[in-house]
């Protein structure tokens, strides 16, 4: 049996991310052919990819609703806000109130924490029930 000393182990150490390096490259080469891709030679080819749109079938038709859809299509300015705009007072009362919130959590989290019963001891192991008495 070999026992790698530890004089020897930065001589021998550099050769595993060669040898790792070495394995990453031959499966990208592997990887790199395109073999079973559908392409062609290489892995490169046309996509066929069309932009013209087409008439959609029969059962997509029948699939969609007959009312307007409840999203706002792209391209459409969406309608006037209802909610009126906040006045320079509500603004400031609401930037004091979230102010209030943000020191009250910060005041929870500098608390100090209280001690703890764990003295890091390992509780013992509850004792094994005792085995039926067999005759």
């Amino acid at each position: 049996m070999t026992v790698i000393s530890r004089r020897s182990l930065p001589r021998v150490f550099p050769v595993f991310p060669a040898l790792f390096a070495a394995f990453a490259a031959m499966l990208g080469a592997c990887s790199a052919t395109g073999e079973g891709t559908g392409h062609g030679q290489g892995g490169i080819g046309p996509l066929n990819v069309t932009t013209d749109l087409k008439e959609p079938q029969e059962f997509v038709r029948q699939s969609r609703p007959a009312a307007p859809t409840e999203f706002i299509p792209v391209g459409v300015t969406p309608p006037a806000r209802s909610a009126p705009v906040r006045s320079a007072a509500d603004v400031e009362a609401l930037e004091k109130k979230l102010n209030a919130d943000r020191n009250r959590s910060r005041g929870f989290a500098a608390r100090p924490k209280p001690p703890s019963a764990y003295d890091g001891r390992l509780p013992s192991r509850p004792a094994q029930p005792k085995a039926p008495a067999t005759e």
